[in-house]
């Protein structure tokens, strides 16, 4: 998304500092993790997308921002979907 632009990834960098914050307890998902590759085994969702899913899960988190069109998709434990941000009309 950002190439291989130094000053774009610096900005990046700049902003993701004040804006982001790092989840650690992810080894906590991974049971959950494993459970939601298996549910949608027929897609392909990947680590990635089942680790957001589960973070989602567990920071009560509806709302994304991912160019992965597999969220439309992808259900919370409760059935909640995902409200997407570059996908929105």
């Amino acid at each position: 998304m950002l190439g291989f632009a130094p000053q774009a990834q610096r900005d990046f960098l700049f902003w993701a500092e004040g804006a982001l914050t790092i989840d650690t307890e992810t080894p906590g998902d991974l049971p959950r993790i494993r459970a939601l590759l298996e549910k949608y085994s027929d897609l392909p969702a990947d680590f990635a997308d089942a680790s957001l899913v589960a973070l989602c899960e567990r920071l009560r988190v509806t709302t994304v921002a991912t160019v992965d069109s597999d969220f439309t998709v992808y259900r919370m434990r409760d059935r909640r979907g995902f409200r997407n941000l570059f996908f929105e009309t």
